[in-house]
């Protein structure tokens, strides 16, 4: 277990989250900024944001937080280390009434789906939309994506303050890591 940052005692909204090596974000930013320039439309999240969520947990005060640092930790200790890579493409909810744009996950994801909490589908959100819009053809587009395979070893427990950041986006911080077992 790695202490990133230190609780507080105000309430925190929280995400449980494996983070992306640098050359798997660099792949993936590679391959989607030509689509990205052609669809100033979409709201693009910024590479650095990118991550694959495993839970959402919301609001949580000290005690929830407390708790989930308990429970990610035991989480942690009973997941191997995971093979993953991103690949393929899609959107929620449907792609001719699209919200969210994302990439998806391979390799050990029936292991990831034992860590990720119920229903928790394997993805990256890559853009969203204010409005509900057809993106059948961008999703093709991006369906042949494959980037490189990478290990994950960890688990990050996440604090999202929306409206934090500079650019008026949400500021994501690790509040604490969670190495994987083996």
């Amino acid at each position: 277990m790695s202490r990133v940052g230190a609780r507080s005692s105000s309430a925190k909204r929280l995400f449980a989250a494996i983070l992306l090596p640098a050359d798997v974000e660099a792949h993936l930013d590679e391959h989607v900024d030509a689509v990205r320039s052609a669809h100033p439309e979409l709201r693009w999240v910024k590479p650095a944001r990118w991550h694959v969520t495993c839970e959402f947990l919301g609001d949580c005060g000290p005690q929830e937080a407390a708790r989930q640092f308990e429970r990610w930790e035991r989480r942690a200790n009973r997941t191997p280390p995971l093979r993953l890579a991103l690949a393929g493409a899609g959107t929620f909810p449907k792609a001719w009434m699209a919200r969210v744009l994302w990439v998806g996950l391979t390799g050990d994801v029936e292991a990831w789906s034992k860590l990720a909490a119920y229903g928790e589908e394997p993805h990256l959100t890559l853009a969203r939309t204010r409005d509900r819009a057809d993106l059948t053809g961008l999703v093709d587009e991006l369906s042949s994506y494959r980037g490189p395979e990478w290990t994950a070893g960890e688990v990050a427990l996440m604090e999202s303050r929306l409206g934090a950041s500079p650019d008026r986006g949400p500021q994501y911080t690790a509040l604490e890591t969670f190495g994987f077992a083996g």
